[in-house]
């Protein structure tokens, strides 16, 4: 706080964007609603950004920008098991009634299913990546990770909010099957 006044980054309104995403959908991210969230004025989101187009097309970069720097702390692990660990946790750790709302949303706007595209080949490409350092072959690899991205999504959409708890007790019986799997090759 400054003389009273509320400081707030781009990162801020990017954070509260995807909670409001979050909550109510792509209709509840406007201008006034984040400057209410945050407490600033309008003038503080122009400050920043130049409409509200161009912070949904801000939005969408942080969140695919976010996934990206969560692959890549993944692939920082050598371990090929303690990999899986780590990705196991990452997959709970995600803002997923914000990744539901930007798959509905990219089923009505374009931009949006473009980044939610690449989003799923990257993620998809580093669990194939992630099962071969395990020594599972690549025709494998590639369903097995189909399953891991395919069983993210689907807990997604069948449950609002995410229950982490059951995502996590899901993903520990994924990973037990993805060693048996390696064990048996």
């Amino acid at each position: 706080m400054f003389f009273g006044v509320s400081i707030r980054t781009r990162d801020h309104f990017l954070e509260a964007g995807l909670d409001l995403l979050a909550e109510n959908g792509v209709s509840a991210v406007t201008i006034a609603a984040l400057c209410d969230r945050l407490g600033v004025t309008k003038g503080s989101f122009y400050h920043r950004f130049d409409d509200v187009a161009a912070f949904h097309e801000a939005l969408l970069s942080s969140w695919e920008a976010g996934t990206h720097a969560a692959i890549e702390q993944a692939r920082a692990v050598t371990d090929s098991h303690r990999r899986l660990s780590v990705l196991k946790e990452l997959g709970v750790a995600a803002h997923h009634e914000a990744e539901s709302a930007i798959r509905a949303w990219g089923r009505s706007y374009e931009p949006a299913a473009v980044v939610v595209r690449r989003v799923d080949a990257a993620r998809e490409a580093n669990l194939v990546e992630s099962f071969r350092a395990l020594g599972i072959p690549p025709t494998r690899a590639r369903h097995l990770a189909r399953i891991g991205l395919a069983t993210l999504i689907g807990t997604q959409a069948l449950e609002q909010p995410v229950d982490r708890k059951r995502l996590l007790a899901v993903f520990d019986e994924y990973q037990e099957w993805l060693e048996t799997a390696t064990a048996k090759e």
